[in-house]
């Protein structure tokens, strides 16, 4: 169940990310301090699909068995993109000094990869209780 809601949780935060980056990336873009013209706007609306590819993924294997071998072309995937996100973003806040926003970004990246760490090396799923 937790690897459930935690599904759940990465879909919700992932494909709101992806709507407000496909439908208002001037808006995100700004709040980011940066400069929402041309590429940038562009390059952002394209990052918004692939979270939104990610969203729907981590949607639908939600109910699957994930953890240890089980899902792990899932898992890896997160995995990668969540750990290559805190790098990025901890490289632009040394960077710039970072905002309130970067932080945050920072942090929710930190926890998908430690979450998706954890399924990928830990212990895997527990097998089912004989009833």
């Amino acid at each position: 169940m937790p690897v459930q809601r935690f599904m759940e949780a990465t879909s919700l935060v992932l494909g709101a990310t992806a709507l407000a980056l496909i439908f208002a990336p001037e808006v995100v873009l700004a709040r980011f301090a940066a400069e929402p013209f041309g590429a940038a706007s562009l390059l952002a609306k394209l990052y918004g699909a692939a979270l939104f590819g990610l969203a729907l993924t981590s949607w639908f294997a939600r109910t699957m068995l994930l953890g240890g071998i089980y899902g792990k072309a899932i898992v890896t995937g997160g995995f990668g993109h969540a750990l290559v996100g805190v790098f990025a973003l901890l490289h632009e806040v040394r960077a710039s000094g970072g905002t309130v926003y970067l932080w945050g970004a920072c942090a929710i990246y930190a926890a998908l990869a430690i979450g998706f760490g954890y399924l990928m090396f830990g212990p895997g799923p527990a097998a089912p209780t004989a009833a």
